[in-house]
């Protein structure tokens, strides 16, 4: 059963099909009682686009739910740190072997993680679809 990751926001804008909505995000720290002396609290504001057949029944300003669902986190976490760590292993691995030099296989290897970089980018449009959100009142 897939777990759904709800947040509330504000919508702050509203475009033919889209509704952006401002979510106020805080770390796992912000819930420690010592929050307030350490000084750790990480507290952002992300603004997400949610594509909503019935946009025009929102409001800038109305307060929302955006959900995701979370196994799209384990997703994005695997695209953005898991893999390219494991091409950056391989390839130092794989490099060091064949390479006598060191610099050249730091510039290889951070030109991979360049291109890998990239080939997400260009894939942006497949995957923004993949991680949709949702929204409700």
């Amino acid at each position: 059963m897939a777990q759904i990751a709800k947040h509330e926001g504000i919508v702050t804008a509203i475009e033919n099909g889209l509704v952006k909505v401002e979510m106020h995000v805080l770390s796992a720290c912000a819930s420690c009682k010592a929050h307030e002396k350490c000084g750790f609290v990480d507290k952002a504001d992300k603004v997400v686009e949610v594509e909503a057949p019935e946009w025009q029944q929102y409001h800038v300003g109305d307060k929302v739910m955006v959900s995701v669902n979370e196994s799209l986190g384990l997703l994005a976490v695997l695209l953005a740190y898991f893999l390219p760590a494991i091409v950056i292993i391989a390839a130092v691995i794989v490099l060091s072997i064949y390479t006598p030099s060191e610099a050249l296989v730091a510039f290889i290897v951070i030109a991979l993680i360049a291109v890998y970089f990239v080939f997400l980018y260009f894939m942006r449009d497949k995957l923004q679809k993949k991680f949709s959100f949702g929204i409700e009142r």
